[in-house]
């Protein structure tokens, strides 16, 4: 099992044209479900939103603060994200940032395919903690 990351399309001109400090900005990480297609064209978090899992079993809706900004020139890197004691069936997990950038409010930065596995697989936990641990090389790089 092996994730793929794949940055959607503005998110690059957001940090470098449109001034997003991804050192200050509040950056969430939320899990979605397989009903959502990756269409790297999305802007907002309101493109994705509908295809959040509920809150419960471990899990609150708006998802979890990215914590601890490591911003260098070549990368960006947090702290790994933790649910505890999550129940829930996702099979991905969206990083957006909260605020209004270049006019789009809560833009989507990056789509995390959880389970590579047959061109994605839903990840099913039933009452353990589940993380996202970032590669020693950063979250993502320039």
């Amino acid at each position: 099992m092996s994730t793929i990351v794949t940055r959607f399309d503005h998110a690059r001109k957001l940090t470098n044209a449109y001034g997003l400090p991804l050192a200050t900005a509040t950056l969430k990480a939320t899990l979605i479900t397989s009903a959502y297609t990756l269409n790297t064209a999305h802007t907002a978090w309101s493109d994705i939103s509908a295809n959040e899992v509920a809150t419960g079993g471990g899990y609150t809706t708006g998802g979890v603060t990215l914590t601890n900004p490591v911003v260098t020139n070549t990368k960006v890197d947090f702290d790994d994200v933790k649910w505890t004691a999550l129940t829930k069936t996702f099979r991905a997990a969206i990083v957006r940032a909260v605020g209004t950038y270049n006019s789009i409010t809560d833009p989507v930065l990056l789509h995390l395919l959880l389970d590579d596995t047959a061109g994605g697989t839903d990840i099913v936990v039933a009452g353990s903690d589940y993380l996202i641990i970032w590669n020693v090389l950063g979250a993502f790089s320039f």
